[in-house]
């Protein structure tokens, strides 16, 4: 079965364990992320200008794990000087207007301070960035979600020279507890439209990032009619997964646990989630309609 059809994605078949992402491709520069030294980023900076690759260790990592590899640097020309080489990460999706959107950033780090760079010299700058439990995902079961992406950019300050700015994107994996959530809303019939970050706060649950992300999913056919769209989002922390759906055509209720799921990592293997989220299914019918667009929607571009 085909998982991405148009404007939604379809989960593959049987939901068995979630396969590795072998390799990722970028429009304009080429990303090639594999194991040891594959480059993640740029090539060489205007006017003879040094050269700039960012190797990944590891081409998939988790929330809570970390992001490790090198910055590359060969020298261009002749001798520059170089201010700083700084990273961040940041989601970013579309915005359904044949642009993209960054979120606020979820990690930003110098890796030196000023030195000069020779030319044709080549120097490595290692990096282990922590990454945080609440830190979205960017595959599922396997396979890319539609339109967003965490990206890792890599700036160089380079006097003299022009600083590329460039973004690219990492693959971050779902914890293994999220992963069955993840199986049983496949198994039920969900099918993904769109993923977005807010920037509200989720309802019921501790949050630590300024955003969240949120999942879009068409509800199986057997509630199709009764209710239009359901908003997953995950909030994770060292001891335990949690989750909150959102029936997006709905009035919000009175009471906050309403639609929020929370067990230690351990248990979620244990839970039945096909019974818990169709009972939940259920009572989001009998909510009233709301008045009011459901947030979520790809934001305009600017004027």
């Amino acid at each position: 079965m085909a998982w991405w059809t148009r404007s939604h994605m379809r989960w593959p078949g049987p939901v068995g364990p979630v396969p590795g992402t072998p390799g990722l491709t970028c429009a304009g520069n080429v990303l090639a992320v594999g194991r040891g030294e594959r480059p993640v980023s740029y090539g060489q900076m205007a006017g003879g200008g040094p050269s700039v690759d960012t190797i990944l260790s590891e081409p998939n990592c988790k929330p809570g794990g970390v992001v490790a590899g090198k910055v590359h640097l060969r020298g261009g020309a002749g001798p520059v000087e170089i201010r700083h080489v700084t990273l961040a990460l940041m989601p970013r999706m579309q915005n359904g207007y044949g642009g993209e959107t960054a979120g606020p950033e979820v990690y930003r780090g110098a890796l030196t301070r000023g030195f000069r760079l020779d030319a044709a010299q080549n120097r490595d700058l290692a990096f282990s960035i922590p990454l945080p439990y609440e830190l979205p995902f960017t595959t599922v079961l396997g396979h890319e979600l539609p339109g967003f992406t965490i990206g890792m950019c890599t700036e160089v300050d380079a006097k003299g020279q022009p600083d590329p700015g460039d973004v690219d994107p990492i693959s971050v994996e779902p914890l293994e507890s999220q992963q069955w959530v993840l199986a049983a809303v496949a198994r039920l019939g969900f099918q993904i439209t769109n993923v977005t970050f807010e920037s509200s706060k989720l309802r019921g649950v501790s949050q630590q990032l300024p955003f969240h992300q949120e999942i879009h999913l068409n509800p199986p056919s057997s509630f199709q009619g009764r209710v239009d769209k359901v908003g997953l989002s995950f909030v994770a922390s060292p001891r335990s997964m949690a989750f909150v759906l959102r029936a997006e055509d709905r009035e919000t209720p009175s009471d906050e646990s309403f639609g929020v799921f929370q067990v230690p990592h351990a248990e979620a293997a244990e839970t039945d989630w096909n019974a818990k989220i169709t009972q939940w299914l259920e009572a989001a019918v009998a909510l009233p309609r709301a008045s009011r667009p459901a947030h979520g929607a790809p934001t305009p571009p600017p004027g």
